[in-house]
């Protein structure tokens, strides 16, 4: 017999062992669930919409100011796919440019707005150095590049939308980081 006889995996010829019986479980006993009281539904009362803020007015030189802002850019980066200026707060457009189809602009302004409103509460949340401040986000998508350029003098936000292979992503935010100068 050599080293491993003991193991019946490696019998070839033995029998299988029988299943050991399994004792019988026990005899359930009843139990009576407590009755359930039985409770008229009552309605809820429909929360009314709140009233919807008015929009900010912005002045004609806030306007100027961030068209301005708007055509250095599309001068330096001729192929963008969106260029806008933000109001951070609000996240109201005060200028931009679309090339082609410009729905959902609103939208993603709105949108962008809010990502920078809560990456600021992260930053707050981690305690950083008081030096630290937010300067620009950037969203990659397959085929697109997003950048969300923080403009602190005005509580503004540059947006800009390109596609991967019209433009270099270290020249976008260079444009975007001496426009926001």
């Amino acid at each position: 017999m050599g080293l491993f006889s003991n193991l019946s995996f490696l019998k070839r010829n033995a029998p299988a062992p029988e299943p050991a019986a399994l004792p019988a479980p026990p005899a359930a006993l009843p139990v009576a669930a407590p009755p359930v009281p039985v409770v008229e539904a009552t309605p809820v009362p429909e929360a009314a919409p709140a009233p919807a803020a008015p929009a900010p007015e912005i002045s004609a030189q806030t306007r100027a100011e961030a068209e301005v802002l708007v055509r250095n850019v599309v001068r330096e980066l001729p192929n963008f796919l969106t260029v806008a200026v933000v109001d951070s707060t609000s996240g109201q457009i005060l200028a931009g440019q679309w090339a082609g189809h410009s729905g959902g602009a609103v939208e993603v302004a709105i949108a962008n707005a809010e990502i920078v409103r809560q990456t600021r509460q992260a930053i707050e949340a981690l305690a950083l150095a008081p030096a630290e401040q937010l300067e620009d986000i950037l969203v990659t998508l397959s085929r697109q590049l997003h950048l969300l350029q923080v403009l602190p003098q005005h509580n503004w936000l540059l947006y800009l939308a390109i596609r991967t292979q019209d433009t270099n992503l270290a020249l976008a935010r260079t444009v975007l980081r001496q426009q926001a100068a």
